[in-house]
């Protein structure tokens, strides 16, 4: 697990729902997501030998082309080239709207001891009224608009190999989060809770969940992308090793 392999499968993990309309160039993957989402569209593995304003002006003109008139250039860091495309953004009106760690845990060294609390129930989402509540959360904490019964219908079917789960206190969903299983890798990804259910334990239960399903699976190390002032810290705290920052930066057309 070097710094080098962690980077490297933080930069290959990008996710398309069934349908969305794609551009997949060798500078830039750019994704049109459902409308309801928080960030509808986003530029992902940004990396050309290109000037700056002509690769933000390419993924422009191809967001217009997918009928977008934003686009959020996800994963951008210290080693996205073109080297000057964040401060150009910047320069260009785009607004930072997101600062990740890129952390990840070995395995191989055993579970944390999360101390788990014991008054949350863990549910899998199985049906749509699980997945209506895991959009109510995920809209409060990321915004966003709430989905309709056929986007929802599509994410079971897009996500019925990538689990996701509830967490429940005194019966009502508080907190979600999912995983995939990608090879050896445990990616980690889409934890979200109510502002009442914030320093609860619920983000410690799911993550001992889902680190146990990837010990299970098979899985060497867990990776995921954290929220430098929430997640992050706990997760820093369970053991996870910090190997790099990735920022997000909306830019509008025109």
């Amino acid at each position: 697990m070097t710094p080098e392999h962690v980077l490297a499968e933080a930069a290959s993990w990008i996710w398309v729902p069934s349908g969305a309309p794609v551009v997949d160039s060798d500078d830039y993957h750019l994704t049109a997501f459902p409308l309801t989402s928080s960030d509808p569209t986003v530029a992902r593995r940004l990396d050309s030998a290109r000037a700056a304003d002509a690769l933000i002006d390419d993924v422009m003109v191809a967001a217009r082309g997918l009928g977008r008139d934003a686009v959020t250039f996800f994963d951008i860091s210290d080693a996205t080239r073109p080297a000057d495309l964040e401060q150009r953004l910047r320069e260009r009106g785009a607004q930072l709207t997101e600062t990740l760690a890129v952390l990840a845990l070995d395995l191989a060294d055993g579970l944390p001891d999360l101390d788990v609390p014991t008054d949350l129930e863990l549910r899998a989402v199985m049906t749509l009224d699980d997945l209506r509540a895991v959009d109510r959360i995920d809209v409060e904490v990321f915004g966003g608009s709430l989905s309709d019964d056929a986007e929802l219908e599509t994410a079971m079917a897009d996500r019925a190999h990538d689990p996701m789960v509830l967490a429940l206190l005194d019966g009502t969903p508080v907190r979600s989060a999912g995983h995939v299983v990608a090879g050896e890798t445990l990616r980690l990804w889409g934890a979200a809770a109510i502002p009442s259910a914030r320093h609860t334990g619920a983000y410690r239960a799911l993550l001992d969940h889902r680190l146990r399903a990837g010990v299970g699976a098979g899985c060497r190390f867990a990776l995921v992308k954290g929220r430098v002032d929430t997640s992050a810290p706990v997760l820093l705290k369970a053991g996870f090793r910090q190997y790099g920052e990735v920022r997000a930066y909306r830019l509008a057309d025109g």
